[in-house]
């Protein structure tokens, strides 16, 4: 009989052990947000132009991420005037013009490599094939229009967090860029037109999987926007792009005679995907949607004087878990109830 309870009480431990292990492997709260950009091109043409002065860009890269409680952070900065890297016109470089560092909590790590560039690579879900808890983020400015004169504007940022036995986590990658140029034209009465065309693949995902039926969330964001704004006043362009084809509506402009279309709007730039509830995936132009498409605007009536272009896109995610009992809390309980099968047998006999 005390073999037989000591089988009993081993196979109960066994259990406890598996049922904590396997529940912790299967079980997650995932996001992830990406947006790449390649071959942003501007253009400015007009009757009786003369001339545009380009007075300053900068460029801006901020990366986060918070992982149960910890957090990290890494930003670069270049900017000037239009010139080759070198020229002493800006302080960019030549390829990539500007890269900040990777942000890594946890044991998916992205790498900025000289050989490869930096990975934009998806960890999950699929497979769990980084298991554990993590978050990360990154972003860069492969070719920047301004800095080598000639080539267009290309970039690429990415967040991504995974929970599976945590409690919280999330990530973000900013990429700003802010641009002053002036306008002369020949006679007062000349206005420009202003072209901004591009390519894009927005990728977002979130899903909870095997959790507890409530408490949990994930959470992916994107937002892009463009702005051009005559300083001290007299003319207005924001486009925040939504997929919506060629919309009347999604271009706004405000000023005498200043007015904005789209020529191409292909996917929303500018959408949050969200979801709640246990076993469920809520996605967003990918990851069964793959490539880049068009995106583009004509801003017409711009008059004399100095304008500012300000472009902002950003990618983030945000996670929550209910905390449940650990594989080694979930053994010791599955021993308590073996121990009180045992007592309440010997009473009966």
């Amino acid at each position: 009989m005390k073999t037989l309870k000591q089988t009993t009480l081993a196979a109960a431990v066994t259990a406890a052990l598996a049922l904590g292990a396997s529940g912790q492997a299967a079980a997650y709260v995932y996001a992830h947000s990406s947006l790449n950009i390649q071959n942003l091109q501007i253009g400015i043409t007009g009757q009786n132009l003369t001339g545009v002065n380009i007075g300053r860009f900068d460029f801006n890269l901020t990366n986060t991420a918070n992982l149960n409680g910890s957090a990290g952070i890494a930003f670069a900065t270049c900017g000037g005037t239009p010139g080759l890297p070198g020229s002493g016109a800006n302080n960019c470089q030549a390829n990539p013009a500007l890269d900040a560092a990777a942000v890594n909590l946890g044991g998916a790590i992205r790498t900025n490599n000289a050989v490869i560039n930096n990975s934009f690579t998806v960890y999950g879900p699929v497979g769990l094939n980084v298991p554990g808890d993590w978050s990360n983020s990154d972003s860069v400015i492969t070719s920047a229009e301004l800095v080598n004169l000639g080539s267009p504007t290309n970039t690429n940022q990415i967040a991504e967090s995974l929970l599976n036995s945590g409690t919280s986590a999330g990530a973000s990658a900013q990429i700003q860029s802010i641009t002053g140029f002036t306008m002369t034209f020949a006679i007062a009465a000349g206005t420009a037109d202003f072209s901004l065309s591009f390519l894009a693949d927005p990728d977002m995902y979130a899903q909870i999987l095997g959790e507890a039926p409530t408490g949990n969330s994930a959470q992916a964001n994107m937002n892009a926007s463009i702005t051009l704004q005559r300083d001290g006043g007299g003319g207005f362009v924001q486009w925040n792009p939504e997929g919506n084809g060629i919309s009347a509506g999604d271009c706004l402009a405000a000023g005498p005679g200043v007015t904005c279309v789209e020529t191409a709007d292909a996917e929303d730039l500018n959408i949050n995907v969200g979801v709640t509830t246990n076993n469920f995936a809520s996605h967003s132009y990918g990851p069964n949607v793959p490539g880049l498409v068009n995106f583009g605007i004509l801003a017409s009536g711009l008059g004399a004087g100095t304008w500012t272009l300000t472009l902002n896109a950003v990618t983030s995610t945000q996670l929550n878990r209910t905390a449940v009992p650990e594989p080694g809390m979930l053994a010791l309980l599955g021993i308590g109830l073996a121990g009180l099968g045992f007592a309440t047998r010997r009473r009966v006999k």
